[in-house]
């Protein structure tokens, strides 16, 4: 079998787990308008005929205030030792900015690697497209790709597997030809609680919550799953909860809803908050809550 192992990196928003979960043709990595909503390495597995493509789906690359983000670098940072091939993103709609440049400078020295400019739907200027192209050329890019999710450009993402298989090589596979995910039931049911507690957040609370699970039972009809959501101040538990308690009820019954869907069964869901103060800015807490 031929295999490879592809870390996908860039800022936050560019669209990284987008386009793992389009390869994929799955919701493995959670996606929102919320910018640094992935703080895991994620391993999707890729699987067809004789090819096995590992895509490590990463943090994005920020610069940080708080002891989180310096963690969420470093893991992103990290995910490069171990990569084949990685691919750098950075939208079509947005100017290659400090961001971009300090991520490109870190990753100079690396041999394989391939730009990505993603959401080309956003930009119908193909002249503006072009001088994108020709910029990442001049930062050391010998091959540049434009991708869409959009179901109308399937094809690019497509065009862009058949160009990481030249990246491939001769390896027994790393894991079984049938597996998605390296990623436990436990892991996916916490990022999706997270997930839509953070699209019905908002701009609220995003960046200052944290979800564990603390119980993950299957019985042979349905499963029962408890989990803690952690806030980091006293005065953030109330915006959770919401006025007689429609908030958190509405994070829990879309979260079962949508755990249903991806474990195909009957899920009864406990939901618990807890404050657990500055826990985003203090590095006990931080890998206490899995990061």
């Amino acid at each position: 079998m031929k295999v490879c192992f592809v870390s996908i990196i860039g800022r936050p928003n560019v669209g990284k787990s987008s386009l793992l979960n389009e390869i994929l043709n799955y919701n493995l990595s959670i996606v929102t308008d919320t910018p640094q909503t992935t703080r895991d390495q994620i391993n999707g597995i890729y699987n067809e005929d004789n090819y096995q493509i590992v895509f490590i789906d990463t943090p994005g690359i920020h610069k940080s205030k708080q002891k989180l983000g310096e963690f969420l670098n470093h893991n992103s940072y990290e995910s490069l030792k171990n990569a084949d091939l990685i691919l750098f993103l950075q939208p079509a709609n947005e100017k290659i900015a400090k961001g971009d440049l300090m991520i490109i400078d870190k990753i100079k020295s690396f041999k394989n690697k391939i730009a990505i400019i993603t959401k080309v739907d956003l930009e119908p200027n193909m002249e503006k497209l072009t001088e994108k192209s020709q910029e990442l050329k001049k930062l050391g890019f010998d091959l540049i790709l434009g991708t869409s999710t959009s179901n109308k450009l399937r094809n690019t993402v497509d065009e862009l597997i058949d160009e990481i298989k030249k990246y491939t090589y001769e390896s027994e596979p790393f894991y079984l030809t049938d597996d998605i995910t390296d990623k436990s039931m436990r892991f996916l049911a916490k990022e999706i609680i997270r997930k839509n507690a953070i699209n019905l957040l908002k701009d609220e609370l995003p960046h200052n919550i944290a979800v564990m699970i603390d119980d993950f039972i299957e019985y042979e009809n349905h499963m029962e799953i408890s989990c803690t959501i952690y806030v980091s101040k006293d005065s953030q538990k109330g915006i959770l909860i919401g006025k007689n308690g429609t908030m958190i009820k509405k994070i829990g019954m879309n979260s079962r809803k949508e755990l249903e869907q991806a474990f195909y069964s009957k899920i009864i869901l406990n939901t618990h908050i807890k404050v657990s103060k500055n826990w985003n800015n203090d590095e006990k807490q931080i890998k206490k809550m899995g990061y």
